[in-house]
């Protein structure tokens, strides 16, 4: 019997065909609205946002807040990223666990939580009066720049422990015993080797941070500090779905767009030169001794990030649970907002499922064309060109604004085609097809080659392959991809707004109405089930991958990022 081995070539039409699927939605659902964004700067139109020398202002502070944010997050995530690298012991995995828990929170949460725990009254400030006798907090800073800084701080930290702390692990298991066998000191060899070697992974996680804070809208819409204290998203919000005018929408999409294709450019090239230092070296023991000054330090990080990650979310699910009879009275357990969660949040968390359930499957459709073909591309001569096309195509929305992109479906398909569910759904879908691709593709290739050579001896051609053999034993990367792009879909609220589409009310679209009109009962009520939904589905994700980690791109302010390593 002849053996035919899967990596005969496979014809080049046959996976054209199967590439088309996510090509054309993507080009149709992505490009081509980016496309048109940008072309509205081209059009003849009012000087609008260029008079009187606006949009200098804009800019500046855009990238301002933009860099003090990727500081911030840095100065909170680089100890957490040091310890990580250095697992073994209990409190790494345990830093890891409280490190994913702004993953699971979309933005709108994050400004409900900030505004809750660090604002005029909030529980940081009442605790500080209890503390010291005083009838004024220290913490003056909602509304404020400062504000915007923190909250996109205490967002985007995680990504830092977790993409430098898997790179110095990677880094210290590859070298860190060659090193120490030559005699070098663990301060000389972190000096030498870990901290030169870890520029890359640190470089990659700075620049997400700063595209995700770059294009952040949710916290800068409700924290920002007014006209003298905006962003390029918000004000592309503002002039496209307040003052209706998109030729400057399209000058501020354009200027966004230019600086986010830079940045993300640069994150692609440190990011391909960080995951380059990654021997095979699973199996090398590493050494775990530390000092009581070590543990010390690692008990005070631990806490005070504790407490800045729980206590947003605790102050959420507390208010919720806290009424007052009367302006003047002291705030008592009441069930009062849950129990006027029927008239609207039940409704609306009803709709968010919805699309939370349909966005990931298109975006989990997408994927398993995508990866499946890419797999199949890598082998077939001349095939790398379409491995490479799948790759960008798939990777694009990573860089994309959900602003910039509302905007472009409103100018290209028309105001009441874009003010669809339908629309919001590929747009979802698409939004999460980076991390549903990556997933299915990592799936892919841990298939054992044993395993595809035996089912072409039993003639299973590798489309055959493909859908009976690599795709179920890649069932729980599946799962994975679906549980977080319904994630992130639950959470997303840029589109939902750009399109205009408020009639649909979504949850976050309730929560962020709520908080603008300062009801922060029902917000705090909507909030702790866009918590506990958003949690079931990251949980979802994460279950059965063996490390529980997400080993991917990451996302963001597509509304919300949960962001990934």
């Amino acid at each position: 019997m002849r053996i035919r081995s899967h990596n005969l070539p496979v014809p080049s039409w046959n996976l054209w065909v199967f590439a088309l699927l996510p090509l054309v939605t993507v080009l149709v659902v992505f490009i081509l609205p980016y496309g048109a964004s940008i072309t509205g700067a081209l059009k003849k139109g009012e000087p609008g946002v260029l008079s009187g020398a606006s949009l200098i202002p804009i800019v500046v502070f855009t990238l301002r807040q933009a860099l003090f944010s990727t500081l911030a997050a840095l100065a909170l995530g680089l100890p957490g990223a040091w310890f990580i690298g250095n697992r073994g012991s209990p409190f790494s995995r345990v830093l890891w666990v409280i490190s994913a828990v702004p993953f699971a929170l979309p933005s709108i949460l994050v400004v409900l939580g900030f505004v809750l725990f660090f604002g005029n009254a909030g529980w940081a400030n009442r605790f500080c009066m209890a503390l010291t006798g005083t009838k004024e907090g220290p913490l003056r800073i909602l509304y404020k720049p400062e504000a915007v800084i923190l909250a996109h701080g205490f967002y985007n930290f995680p990504l830092v422990i977790r993409l430098v702390g898997d790179g110095i692990h990677r880094i210290r298991k590859a070298y860190a015993p060659a090193a120490a066998s030559l005699g070098a000191s663990p301060l000389k060899t972190a000096l030498t080797v870990l901290f030169p070697m870890a520029v890359p992974s640190l470089m990659a996680a700075a620049l997400m941070v700063f595209l995700y804070s770059f294009t952040s809208f949710a916290v800068v819409l409700v924290l920002g500090g007014g006209p003298a204290a905006t962003t390029l998203a918000v004000e592309i919000y503002r002039y496209a779905r307040i003052s209706l005018d998109f030729h400057s929408a399209g000058i501020l999409a354009l200027l966004e767009t230019s600086i986010a294709g830079i940045i993300f450019a640069g994150y692609l090239f440190f990011e391909k030169k960080a995951q380059a230092l990654s021997p095979d070296i699973a199996d090398r023991p590493l050494e775990t001794r530390g000092t009581w000054l070590g543990t010390t330090v690692r008990l005070l990080y631990a806490l005070g990030i504790l407490v800045l990650v729980l206590g947003p979310v605790l102050s959420i699910l507390g208010e919720s649970f806290l009424a007052r009879n009367s302006w003047a009275a002291t705030p008592s357990i009441n069930l009062k907002w849950w129990r006027a969660l029927g008239e609207r949040s039940i409704p609306a968390l009803f709709r968010s499922l919805i699309l939370a359930f349909f966005a990931a499957g298109l975006a989990c459709i997408l994927a398993m064309f995508a990866a499946g073909t890419a797999k199949y591309a890598e082998q077939g001569p001349g095939l790398s060109f379409l491995g490479t096309l799948l790759r960008v195509f798939t990777t694009a929305p990573l860089a994309s604004s959900g602003i910039v992109l509302g905007l472009g479906w409103i100018g290209l398909y028309g105001r009441e085609h874009a003010r669809s569910i339908g629309a919001v759904v590929v747009i979802h879908g698409v939004s999460g097809l980076p991390f549903a691709y990556h997933a299915l593709s990592q799936g892919l290739k841990s298939v054992p080659v044993n395993t595809l050579n035996a089912a072409s001896v039993f003639g299973a051609g590798p489309i055959h392959q493909m859908i009976s053999v690599a795709l179920p034993l890649s069932a729980q990367r599946l799962r994975s991809a679906w549980g977080f792009s319904a994630a992130l879909s639950l959470g997303e609220l840029n589109a939902v707004m750009m399109v205009g589409l408020e009639d649909w009310e979504t949850l976050p679209l309730l929560i962020y109405r709520a908080v603008g009109s300062y009801r922060y009962g029902t917000a705090c009520a909507a909030g702790t089930l866009l918590i506990l939904s958003c949690g079931f589905f990251f949980w979802a994700s994460q279950m059965g991958t063996g490390s529980g980690r997400y080993r991917g791109p990451v996302p963001r302010d597509i509304g919300n990022r949960f962001r990934a390593t």
